[in-house]
């Protein structure tokens, strides 16, 4: 299959609104069939071309449409337009690389995004961005190559906080609050709200004296939003109740320091910026646990995140990107919050009651 190139250049005039392929074929001098083949790295076009076709449509800000491009890939492989499914990525960042799978958090999130995509006329491809053999080259050679414009980004690993790979010519957004460079679209639980909520509800308890325990490490890949929450929740009530955050750098540092923390301050209950039952369990039985990250609800007492939620709008703010054409990090990158609810529970009966040996004593 070849396509005749022609060998005429025209000067773009002042152009408005979106881009045409058809202007992009009168910039580079060739026909707007070897654009659309050039756009799609057909061999048909010498590699020359193609890229002086890429940079032509990037100079003028050509963006094609996923939608379209679906659509035509699968009139050329005879299938029904009805059946038309797009493809948006999922990208992990985890070695192994399905180590992801383990999180009961990120587990929710895939399937809640998946299930949305569905639902949107989408399907959602997984790409690793750890495997060894995928560099970000070849990531977006793959991306490109499989018709797929925009990506989900899986909250990223320890305390890595940087995209992988160039966004540009991406539509993309991220899920949590992991990626801080560069700029993106983010949906993630509100932290600060859940803190506020965890606080006034074990005020709501009894509890008077109330902690705050949460690894320093963990703290900055949220951007201090959880603690920030508390803060502004312990400042509703008197100085007097006030306890000083007992935040070691690391969530494995937590254990070795907590009873001495609860004694030194009369501690009555601590809200955890974790869910780890062998970790809480180091309190005192007498202590109450709230958990900022709940699960199984009835069990331990905290916020339950609205996962589901989170990933299906994630999928909702992706795709309303791709309608728009915005690609690469916007100017003014959104944050926005879904909010988790409180649950009661057997780790946090109220002020002056022992907790349920629900939790290993030590």
């Amino acid at each position: 299959m070849s396509a005749k190139i022609k060998h005429r250049s025209k000067q773009p005039n002042a152009l408005s609104g979106p881009i045409s392929m058809q202007q992009v074929a009168v910039h580079a001098g060739v026909s707007r069939s070897a654009v659309s083949l050039a756009l799609q790295h057909h061999p048909s076009i010498p590699a020359s071309t193609r890229e002086r076709i890429r940079a032509a449509a990037q100079e003028l800000g050509y963006r094609p449409n996923p939608l379209v491009t679906a659509l035509m890939r699968s009139r050329r492989t005879a299938a029904s337009a009805s059946s038309v499914r797009a493809s948006l990525g999922f990208l992990t960042a985890d070695a192994p690389t399905d180590r992801w799978r383990d999180a009961t958090t990120h587990r929710n999130f895939y399937t809640a995004a998946t299930t949305r995509a569905i639902e949107r006329g989408f399907s959602l491809e997984e790409f690793s961005a750890s495997d060894p053999q995928m560099r970000p080259e070849r990531l977006i050679d793959l991306l490109q190559a499989r018709g797929i414009h925009g990506i989900l980004v899986a909250p990223l690993t320890g305390q890595n906080n940087t995209l992988p790979f160039n966004p540009t010519g991406f539509s993309i957004v991220g899920l949590g609050t992991s990626v801080q460079t560069p700029e993106i679209d983010r949906v993630a639980d509100d932290h600060f709200y859940a803190a506020q909520l965890a606080y006034t509800q074990a005020q709501a308890l009894g509890y008077r004296r109330i902690g705050f325990a949460l690894a320093a490490d963990v703290s900055r890949r949220l951007e201090h939003r959880w603690l920030s929450g508390y803060l502004v929740a312990q400042q509703q009530y008197s100085p007097r109740t006030h306890i000083p955050v007992f935040m070691p750098e690391t969530r494995d540092e937590i254990p070795l320091g907590l009873s001495t923390w609860i004694a030194r301050h009369r501690v009555d209950a601590v809200i955890f910026a974790l869910r780890d039952q062998n970790k809480m369990s180091c309190a005192p039985i007498g202590t109450g646990l709230i958990s900022l990250s709940v699960h199984d609800e009835g069990q331990v007492t905290g916020i339950r995140q609205d996962e589901f939620r989170i990933g299906a709008e994630a999928i909702d703010l992706l795709v309303e990107k791709l309608q728009r054409w915005e690609t690469g990090s916007p100017r003014g990158p959104r944050f926005q919050l879904v909010r988790g609810v409180w649950c009661t529970g057997l780790s946090a009966p109220g002020a002056g009651l022992r907790r349920q040996a629900l939790l290993p004593e030590k």
